[in-house]
């Protein structure tokens, strides 16, 4: 390969790294379905939360910056659908976080024309145990109290690029092709929860998360914290509004030659959960 093939090669995947790994956040808010009369009077609870990351990114790749607003971020995206759904019994739980987005970019680098498609899914598994909980209930409605959870689970990564590229000159393709590459990956993720009652209507909730460890084909490290306040609107439903930041660092083998990327992703996020 000479060259000019290897500078197109390290081009379209730094490219790629910059559009498939940050644009689309699968993290989001765990439905908060311990706040509602149901807690402490039935053994089984279940939430279901549609929601979105409002996100800006800082990225860093094979020597190269990234920055990129939530506009510059969706206006590369074409469809998408975040959700989480959890189920609890007694003090144990079980969660998915899914992503599913279809990504679109049309770039031009000089003579380089670069039409990127990518299909996007991300699940977040977890199990988790309630180890600590003092809520006070007052006529089955939950006035005070807060509690403690730990987690651990995996995130499963798999992106499917289709990348057509050409180099013009002159108006003259001199070369062109188009090139599947998928991509996909496990970080193992464990970490703790807690949430506080405010008021009967008012709940807060922190979590962080931490894995990766370089295991396998993993990032070499995550971590992942959330706050969150929640409203409850209703007696099964639940207004969720507030803050998320994740960092991650992976080292990819590219030609023999070690392709470092972090990534730092932040912004507000906003969900509703429906609880039955």
């Amino acid at each position: 390969m000479d060259t000019r093939a290897c500078q197109i090669k390290r081009f379209l995947i730094i490219s790629l790294y910059l559009v498939i790994l940050f644009v689309s956040p699968s993290f989001a808010q765990d439905g908060q379905s311990d706040f509602s009369k149901t807690e402490d009077t039935r053994d089984w609870g279940f939430s279901v939360t549609p929601y979105a990351l409002l996100a800006a990114n800082f990225t860093d790749v094979g020597g190269q910056a990234l920055r990129q607003s939530f506009s510059d971020l969706t206006s590369i995206t074409n469809a998408g659908f975040q959700i989480i759904a959890k189920a609890r019994y007694k003090r144990l739980f079980v969660s998915f976080d899914g992503t599913f987005a279809t990504l679109g970019i049309n770039e031009q680098q000089g003579p380089l024309q670069l039409d990127v498609e990518i299909r996007q899914r991300i699940f977040d598994l977890k199990a988790g145990y309630r180890v600590y909980s003092n809520f006070d209930l007052k006529s089955n409605d939950v006035i005070d109290g807060w509690s403690i959870d730990i987690n651990v689970g995996g995130k499963y990564w798999n992106n499917n690029v289709n990348v057509a590229y050409a180099i013009i000159i002159n108006d003259e393709p001199i070369l062109e092709d188009n090139v599947v590459l998928p991509q996909e990956w496990w970080d193992l993720m464990a970490g703790v929860s807690m949430k506080f009652v405010v008021s009967p209507r008012f709940l807060v909730g922190v979590a962080y998360n931490a894995g990766g460890f370089g295991i396998g084909n993993s990032s070499k490290f995550a971590y992942d914290f959330t706050y969150v306040n929640s409203f409850k609107v209703h007696k099964n439903i639940l207004i969720n509004a507030g803050f998320r930041s994740f960092m991650y660092r992976r080292v990819d083998i590219t030609d023999g030659e070690e392709l470092t990327t972090k990534v730092t992703v932040l912004g507000p996020m906003l969900g509703v959960s429906f609880m039955l």
